[in-house]
């Protein structure tokens, strides 16, 4: 099922007709002065959300067997073309933090956690993908610590 794609002005002009394609599709809804907004009924959405617990769920089962484990690592590489630059132990520790994150996402219904690692990863992949990159990464710094800060995160809401 496509979503379909309204403005917002049309949403505010065309309310009834939006809500009643709702409820055979999801709408994403274009604003000029911020991010687009997504409306779909609370059912079909949460089905998503069950269905990723119970995928994440499983995929932890099966990385506790050995055999299951190598074999989707193996398959990773097929399926998300990217972690091929991950030095093998590095795809296992990806397939395990993925099933981790996921699982908990889908317990506290906030997904941003389970977006940033994956973002986290790529970045990663990127960084083995390119030798120049990952020489100087693995190269020894000398000098003084430039101090991190962590960032704000009082504005992530937890639903």
């Amino acid at each position: 099922m496509a979503s379909a794609e309204h403005s917002f002005s049309y949403l505010l002009r065309n309310s009834g007709e939006v809500l009643e394609e709702v409820e055979y599709r999801d709408v994403v809804l274009q604003r000029r002065d911020g991010e687009d907004l997504y409306l779909a009924l609370h059912s079909r959405q949460q089905g998503i959300r069950d269905s990723l617990g119970v995928l994440a769920r499983f995929l932890r089962a099966t990385l506790h067997d050995e055999r299951a484990q190598s074999a989707t690592a193996k398959w990773l590489t097929e399926e998300i073309p990217w972690t091929q630059f991950l030095p093998e132990s590095d795809r296992r520790a990806f397939l395990d933090d993925f099933a981790r994150t996921a699982a908990a996402c889908v317990e506290i219904e906030n997904y941003e956690p389970l977006t940033q690692s994956l973002r986290g990863w790529k970045a990663t992949a990127e960084a083995y993908a390119d030798p120049n990159v990952a020489q100087r990464l693995k190269k020894r710094h000398r000098g003084r610590a430039v101090p991190v800060h962590r960032p704000d995160t009082s504005r992530v809401r937890a639903r």
